[in-house]
């Protein structure tokens, strides 16, 4: 609590005030989520594979 300015700690901005901007991962999350369930699933399947072919 000592390490907040004085603008911080006097409430939430108004609304004249800029925030700053949302970083870009915010706008795609649930395409990189999506994603990585894909590959995910290849690597799971990949190594099933490699399991089953070796016996």
């Amino acid at each position: 609590m000592l390490a907040q300015s004085k603008d911080s700690a006097s409430g939430p901005p108004s609304p004249g005030q800029r925030r700053p901007p949302q970083a870009p991962i915010d706008d795609n999350i649930l395409i990189l989520i999506c994603i990585g369930l894909l590959y995910g699933a290849y690597i799971a399947y990949k190594k099933h594979q490699s399991k089953n072919t070796a016996a």
